[in-house]
């Protein structure tokens, strides 16, 4: 599967997502989803896909993620 920039993700409960302190060499936060959520695609590096969430830049891991598409009930379902 092979997202892009302004692709929707779903992303289950348990996952952990980061954000990075300034020199991208490790994580300064964490956080472990309590909830699933459906979180806009905003950037990508080689492990990660960079993702709007609280309204700032987080990042979870690729083999974390599903793509999410919409159904006609607007449920989000995973392909």
């Amino acid at each position: 599967m092979k997202l892009k920039v302004g692709d929707m993700v779903y992303i289950p409960s348990e996952t952990y997502v980061y954000q990075w302190n300034q020199n991208n060499s490790t994580a300064q936060r964490y956080e472990k989803l309590k909830e699933p959520k459906s979180l806009l695609v905003i950037g990508e590096d080689s492990g990660s896909y960079e993702i709007l969430m609280f309204g700032s830049s987080w990042h979870v891991s690729k083999r974390d993620v599903y793509e999410a598409r919409k159904e006609a009930r607007d449920d989000c379902q995973i392909n």
